[in-house]
């Protein structure tokens, strides 16, 4: 019997250890977590991995996870997307299409609206393993900080 309890106890630390590891919270919940905390105005949340193509052209099967955010005004250029992909190529891919939406979001904004090319110019694609974000808003700090202490 005291073998068992070993034997159990040791099985749900092991547990606890492999979840810890796991690579954080729901992307959904580091959107809530976002929004309590920074204010978001006029925003699209983006719901379905439809969406995602639509916007980044990035493929579903590509996807393991994933929350953000367009501004819908057509003026402001805040955007929030978090990704973590399904593997390593799959993250490399996701990257490479949020830089294109960055860079296209940039060029468009540099001539006519300097206010938002410069927020953006602020801001960045980022990777972090599986993790693949792109974050533009004036509090972008604030949000990269909220996001990756989630990933962690």
């Amino acid at each position: 019997m005291k073998k068992l309890a070993i034997i159990l106890a040791a099985v749900i630390i092991l547990s606890t250890v492999l979840c810890a590891c796991g690579g954080g919270k729901k992307l959904s919940s580091v959107y809530d977590d976002i929004t309590k905390q920074v204010e978001l105005k006029d925003m699209l949340v983006l719901t379905t991995t439809d969406q995602l193509d639509k916007y980044y052209g990035i493929a579903a099967e590509d996807v393991d996870d994933f929350a953000g955010c367009i501004n819908s005004t057509g003026v402001d250029q805040e955007e929030i997307i978090m990704i973590k992909a399904t593997d390593d190529a799959a993250a490399g891919r996701i990257k490479d299409a949020l830089q294109l939406r960055y860079d296209t979001k940039l060029a468009q904004n540099i001539t006519y609206n300097p206010e938002q090319a410069e927020i953006i110019q602020n801001c960045s694609v980022e990777q972090d393993g599986l993790y693949v974000s792109m974050i533009i808003s004036s509090n972008a700090d604030q949000i990269k900080e909220i996001y990756k202490a989630a990933i962690k």
